[in-house]
């Protein structure tokens, strides 16, 4: 049965981020992200607490998510964008789910996760688009995939099309009742123009606030130079990726899910990206060794405006969970 998109053009081949696109950013420069992703091999935020390493933020992530979407026990649960397969183990070993399936479009990474030979969980290099499930999912997850969902598309409404047709995916895949758990890079509620180019003192949401202050010469050098970090990222680190907002995934998914939870959790990025960016640097030399001097110097440049960026409040870490209708 052919899957109807609203908003979209009928017949559009359109299937997220190339190939092309995603063996550069996890199989050509994943050889530098595993030098600083800890063991767990965990290519998302984290979930911190006082006194948390990475790899204990890590696996708390792994545990949320499990627990959010209800898995804990379950039969069958669907990992989209498995990456290195860490929360399929997790979900095996520590949950007790019977069956994990993961879906990655990156050949590095299903060939790593396949060589463990976890009992239990079966890796499929393929594009979600693709995906046709043996069955239904009791439980589906679903860490930092959307922003690969839309493209470099600047037009909300096409964006809006294009988040809809994932959550339809995971609606035809799973149970009634059964839940989705999301964790996104999200722009600010303002939107991504007024995420790059205002100071963070106005980004406060619509309406939360007084007259806006007109900008200043340094807000506007501001602007500039948040326009150009944010261009560098897209073209030499994330290319055709871009950050949703709520109201985008809430717009979505109406009719299809209920939002049963959704939460803000900027910290976690912070931490964890302060995390990835000292092991960046602690591995430079290595790192230049295994992909150029030039793309690590490209990577570390753009954690270190993921950095700002989060501190400032330009975007955030959302995690929302989702109940089926």
């Amino acid at each position: 049965m052919a899957t109807v998109v609203h908003g979209a053009k009928k017949g559009s081949s359109y299937k997220g981020t190339s190939s092309k696109a995603i063996l550069h950013q996890y199989d050509f420069l994943g050889d530098f992200y595993r030098l600083i992703l800890g063991p767990e091999l965990v290519f998302s935020y984290g979930m911190w607490e006082e006194g948390d390493t990475l790899d204990s933020a890590q696996i708390r992530k792994l545990d949320y998510h499990a627990e959010a979407a209800h898995a804990v026990g379950a039969d069958r649960v669907l990992d989209v964008g498995c990456g290195y397969g860490s929360l399929l183990h997790r979900l095996v070993t520590a949950h007790h789910v019977k069956h994990a399936v993961g879906i990655t479009m990156s050949p590095s990474q299903a060939t790593w996760a396949r060589g463990q030979h976890w009992s239990g969980c079966d890796v499929r290099a393929e594009n979600w688009f693709d995906h046709k499930p043996d069955g239904p999912y009791d439980a589906i997850i679903a860490i930092e995939v959307i922003e690969h969902c839309a493209g470099n598309t600047m037009w909300r409404a096409k964006r809006i099309a294009r988040y809809r047709e994932f959550f339809q995916h995971c609606h035809s895949w799973l149970r009634p009742g059964g839940r989705l758990s999301v964790q996104a890079n999200a722009w600010n509620e303002r939107g991504w123009l007024a995420s790059l180019v205002l100071p963070p003192q106005q980004l406060a949401p619509h309406g939360s606030g007084g007259a806006r202050e007109r900008l200043a010469l340094k807000d506007i050098l501001g602007s500039i130079k948040n326009v150009r970090e944010g261009l560098h990222a897209s073209r030499k680190v994330y290319p055709e990726c871009f950050l949703p907002t709520r109201d985008e995934l809430n717009e979505a998914s109406r009719g299809l899910f209920d939002i049963v939870e959704a939460r803000r959790d900027p910290g976690d990025g912070v931490a964890t990206v302060r995390s990835w960016l000292e092991r960046a640097e602690a591995n430079r030399v290595r790192g230049a060794e295994l992909i150029g001097e030039e793309a690590v110097s490209d990577i570390i440049r753009e954690q270190r405006t993921a950095l700002r960026f989060l501190v400032e409040g330009r975007f955030t870490v959302f995690r929302m969970v989702f109940k089926k209708v």
